[in-house]
């Protein structure tokens, strides 16, 4: 086997992995979102009525109490008294915990 083939055959093994890796991410990301919105309903409360959410694409790394972590960013629009209200989240992209919610 020649120095081609190895580096060929590093460069295939290493793609594949990152491939699978991003996937797993991916679906992550899909779990770790809809448990983030069902925290932040439960956060509202019951009688919070949210008609749209929205969540960053990828994860982020965030500052939170001095320490960087992997979160999810985004936001919520709710009905509060016949008015629209929105909100932006930031929450742990492992755990799906919510770290931070604010009225804006």
């Amino acid at each position: 086997m020649g120095l081609k083939s190895l580096i060929k055959s590093t460069l295939i093994a290493s793609t594949a992995l990152v491939t699978a890796g991003a996937g797993a991410l991916y679906l992550l990301h899909q779990i770790s979102s809809k448990q983030v919105i069902e925290r932040i309903k439960n956060n509202l409360g019951s009688d919070a009525v949210i008609i749209t959410t929205w969540v960053e694409p990828l994860f982020q790394k965030v500052i939170i109490d001095e320490q960087p972590t992997w979160a999810l960013v985004g936001g919520v629009t709710t009905v509060e008294d016949d008015a629209e209200a929105q909100y932006h989240f930031v929450a742990s992209a492992t755990t799906g915990q919510l770290l931070d919610i604010q009225k804006i």
